[in-house]
């Protein structure tokens, strides 16, 4: 009966080689978590740290369709590009933001009332933000588009004057 009693405790306490498997087995693991990382955090010799995502394109406004006075092209090519979402949109006043990446410029494109027909078209009026580092400006004016085009056609435009 003894002996019974030994190889009982015997079975409750794992061998010395157990705990070499059991160590083994999580190591094992660890190496091949760690492993599987490989190199991906680290650069490359010769890479240029780069955040973000990709680089910015230049876009291009609308042909025919000059910035308005005091507008950079640039920014006006991503504020008409928001602007055209903004107006054809059919709920009131849905303000489209917008961004140049290259100039930090951004600013909002804002439709004012509901579109009115006039001369075969259908116009509506807008508000266009500039807001840059050194401080913000408005520009007011109107857009027409006719049944046939789908793309609104700005026929005035004008920056307010703080007063």
């Amino acid at each position: 009966m003894p002996a019974r009693n030994e190889s009982a405790a015997a079975a409750n306490c794992p061998s010395p080689y157990r705990r070499h498997v059991r160590f083994l087995l999580w190591g094992s693991a660890l190496g091949a978590g760690l492993l599987s990382g490989g190199c991906a955090g680290l650069p490359l010799p010769g890479d240029v740290a780069v955040t973000g995502s990709i680089a910015p394109r230049a876009v291009s406004a609308q042909v025919g369709e000059p910035a308005p006075g005091g507008v950079a092209s640039e920014d006006w090519a991503f504020a008409r590009l928001a602007l055209n979402e903004a107006l054809s949109q059919k709920s009131a006043a849905p303000s489209v933001p917008w961004e140049n990446p290259v100039s930090a410029t951004r600013g909002t494109a804002t439709p004012v009332g509901e579109p009115a027909p006039r001369e075969g078209a259908s116009c509506r009026e807008f508000l266009v933000s500039f807001v840059r580092p050194g401080g913000e400006q408005w520009l007011q004016g109107e857009a027409c588009r006719t049944s046939t085009t789908a793309a609104w056609k700005v026929d005035q435009a004008r920056l307010l004057q703080r007063t």
